[in-house]
């Protein structure tokens, strides 16, 4: 064979290797057949969101189901490559059929009889959280009215997903990390949830959100401070780190690959360089020799496929991405 014809083969395999599925577009479809039993009934708008899901009524405003549908993308795919940065909870969200169910009103939803036309196993073996349209405001801050898909799509991802996959950290109960930190939070008398309903996992949830949203600067502002202060006192990144050291750790700890950007309504997904080993944003000579000076061994972020060892499969991944990242 040729160089120029080997190079050619090499260069095809490379790219069979590291070619994937285009990334999903957020659109607005009927409920699918596979849907839990009951919601064809109840709903009749579906966004797929990286294998989770919007659900919606046909009341609901098809700009605010794509706003939450964004909103839950971001909060689980916050670097926008087009996978989910916690892989294990995504896969746990998956395996409970994790939703944002929606309608325009609370009136619309009390009037829709969900609870009686769903069937409770579904209730049971499903994790869903509610959002209505009308408290969906697009262009928060900027309108001054706060957005609560940032909070609910937040809920979903936290209870649905960290809290069961992790629960000596998440976990919604007495005696794990993030619960320790939050009674010792309401001691000092910096979180004071007034809401009889709301029990302990309840209370969990809702200051996982406030800690994560203060943290990313989604509550300092000086119109929304007297909105929160009565619940929520430690509104911003520096205020969370002094005064709640441990919430603060917790939810900084890159192995958990929490959103570190507040989720802007603009997903506008790409899809990772692979053969990015160094990077730098390019595949070149560095990760090349960056792959053969791992040969053989389980390698430091050369092991490009996931195979265990730095082999010929990884050096192919290289070579058909070559050049600069899109």
């Amino acid at each position: 064979m040729s160089p120029v014809l080997h190079q050619k083969s090499l260069m095809a395999c490379a790219l069979a290797i590291v070619s994937t599925s285009a990334i999903a577009e957020l659109v607005i479809e009927p409920v699918p057949a596979d849907a839990p039993q009951g919601f064809s009934q109840v709903f009749s708008k579906h966004v797929d969101v990286l294998g989770l899901h919007v659900y919606a009524s046909s009341n609901t405003h098809d700009n605010k189901v794509l706003h939450a549908a964004r909103t839950l993308a971001q909060w689980i795919d916050n670097d926008e490559d087009g996978q989910p940065d916690e892989p294990a909870v995504h896969a746990t969200m998956l395996s409970l059929h994790a939703s944002m169910i929606m309608w325009q009103t609370e009136n619309e939803f009390e009037q829709s009889g969900a609870e009686d036309i769903i069937p409770d196993e579904v209730f049971d073996s499903t994790v869903l959280q509610l959002l209505f349209g009308d408290e969906t405001r697009i262009g928060y801050p900027e309108n001054q009215h706060f957005d609560a898909s940032l909070e609910e799509c937040l809920h979903l991802v936290t209870f649905g997903g960290y809290a069961i996959t992790y629960p000596g950290t998440f976990g919604e109960f007495p005696g794990s990390a993030i619960a320790d930190a939050m009674d010792t939070n309401m001691s000092n008398g910096y979180f004071h949830y007034d809401d009889w309903t709301c029990d302990y996992p309840c209370l969990v949830t809702e200051y996982t959100y406030w800690g994560l949203t203060s943290i990313l600067g989604a509550q300092d502002y000086s119109w929304r401070i007297p909105e929160i202060i009565g619940e929520w006192e430690l509104y911003n990144l520096d205020l969370v780190d002094t005064f709640d050291p441990a919430l603060y750790s917790i939810l900084t700890d890159p192995q958990w690959k929490l959103a570190s950007v507040l989720p802007d309504d603009v997903y506008d997904p790409s899809p990772p360089c692979p053969g990015d080993v160094a990077g730098n944003t390019m595949v070149n000579v560095d990760d090349l020799l960056a792959v053969i000076s791992d040969w053989g061994q389980a390698g430091d972020g050369t092991d490009i496929d996931g195979s265990g060892t730095v082999d010929v499969n990884d050096l192919l991944v290289v070579i058909g991405a070559w050049g600069a990242c899109r």
